[in-house]
């Protein structure tokens, strides 16, 4: 029994040869996937391929015999059709890609937390108490970024343009003379469907034009750096039913008290590859991007856990 078992195992296993610097090695391969491919090869790499990827900050690229780049599930199980499947790495640089470290950044906060009428829309105590504390602590204290916020926990929509306005100027972000390289925007308070923000004096304001008040056309000076904007407000007037949570951040009910729940949603952090109105190509970089990112963060955990046993 012993034995059939080992047979099972071993005709489940699929055979390759890696090709290192023109020495040739036998890999064994359970799933014909990328990530175990790159696994199987980090785990033939001697200690000696190690200290010269960290050394000369290398990395490397999966060909076949052919030539064929190796980088997708699909084109693993393409190279295993053959009758003796072989891969070849390549050695790369990776000084040669383009990287950018951002560390001057500029951090905006428009945090609303008082409303003039409060049957319609109720104060957010912990917008003032702690939204705005958490996130100066984050990007001023702790990451030294240069952090704007409004002083006023009330905010008409006027009071939002001339902050917006003042900001512009007093920081002069048209010529950038403070060489920002990054911009990260900040808005809680109360909001509704379209993406509306709802200030003080019960108006409403587009993100989406706050937003465009940073794009290339409006802030040339800006279109080279990344921009992140954190949107803590409702978007809706849908009641969840799913768990008890704090205070909404919405509208309030006018004719019946309402149990405050959380919904099915919560947790979520949603990432869209373009801004809405805007179509993208058919090119897969998203989803490229990331299981490459994923694949070698997990290779990289190996060669670590394996570098520091060997030099140990």
């Amino acid at each position: 029994k012993n034995q059939d078992h080992k047979q099972e195992k071993k005709e489940n296993e699929h055979q390759a040869y890696v090709i290192v610097d023109e020495t040739k090695k036998l890999i064994k391969m359970k799933n014909l996937t990328l990530e175990e491919l790159i696994q199987q090869i980090y785990c033939c790499l001697s200690l000696h391929y190690f200290r010269k990827m960290k050394q000369e900050n290398l990395t490397f690229e999966i060909f076949d015999i052919n030539d064929n780049i190796i980088n997708s599930d699909e084109a693993v199980k393409q190279s295993f059709m053959m009758k003796e499947p072989s891969f070849k790495i390549l050695w790369r640089s990776i000084i040669n890609e383009k990287h950018k470290i951002i560390k001057n950044v500029l951090v905006v906060m428009i945090g609303i937390s008082e409303y003039t009428d409060n049957t319609k829309y109720h104060n957010l105590s912990n917008v003032k108490d702690e939204d705005i504390k958490n996130f100066k602590e984050l990007f001023e204290q702790e990451l030294n970024y240069e952090f704007v916020c409004n002083q006023s926990p009330q905010m008409t929509k006027k009071d939002v343009q001339s902050f917006l306005a003042k900001l512009v100027a007093n920081y002069d972000l048209h010529d950038n003379t403070h060489k920002y390289d990054g911009l990260i925007m900040i808005i809680c308070g109360h909001g509704e469907n379209g993406n509306m923000l709802m200030t003080s004096d019960g108006k409403s304001l587009s993100i989406d034009e706050i937003r465009a008040l940073f794009n290339c056309d409006k802030m040339e000076s800006f279109k080279d750096f990344p921009k992140i904007f954190i949107i803590d407000m409702c978007r809706g007037e849908n009641t969840p039913t799913a768990h008890t949570t704090t205070i909404a951040r919405g509208k309030v009910e006018k004719k019946k008290e309402m149990q405050l729940l959380g919904h099915n949603d919560d947790g979520f952090l949603i990432i869209w590859s373009t801004t809405q109105g805007y179509q993208i190509g058919d090119f897969s970089l998203l989803s490229n991007c990331m299981k490459m990112d994923i694949h070698l963060s997990k290779c990289w955990m190996m060669f670590d856990k394996k570098f520091e046993r060997e030099t140990m």
